[in-house]
């Protein structure tokens, strides 16, 4: 496999399953409000794009090598995950208020 493959592999197929099966397995730390959702939403955009390279750059200055790339991918994968763990929050959200819709 290439470092591309494994990479794609590591940071978006894991976080996806662990998401899934995290929203599976404890449903009630699901949201049930609306409000609520948005709040966690907002927290995975501030993560996301303010906090995540910050971090990422502040380990690779302190620890070189292995360990902290290993820092590294543990920081983007819990950060990602989080990240569809919301995704799938809000996509029930929409459901939820879709079928009440009609």
């Amino acid at each position: 496999m290439t470092t591309l493959v494994e990479l794609t592999v590591v940071l978006v197929l894991c976080p996806a399953a662990l998401a899934g099966w995290a929203d599976t397995r404890y449903p009630n730390l699901r949201p049930k409000e609306l409000r609520r959702t948005v709040v966690h939403l907002g927290i995975t955009a501030v993560l996301a794009c303010l906090v995540l390279r910050p971090a990422l750059i502040l380990v690779a200055m302190i620890m070189a090598g292995p360990v902290g790339r290993m820092i590294e991918v543990g920081i983007a994968c819990s950060t990602i995950t989080y990240g569809l763990i919301v995704t799938l929050w809000v996509m029930r959200s929409a459901a939820d208020l879709a079928r009440l819709g009609r």
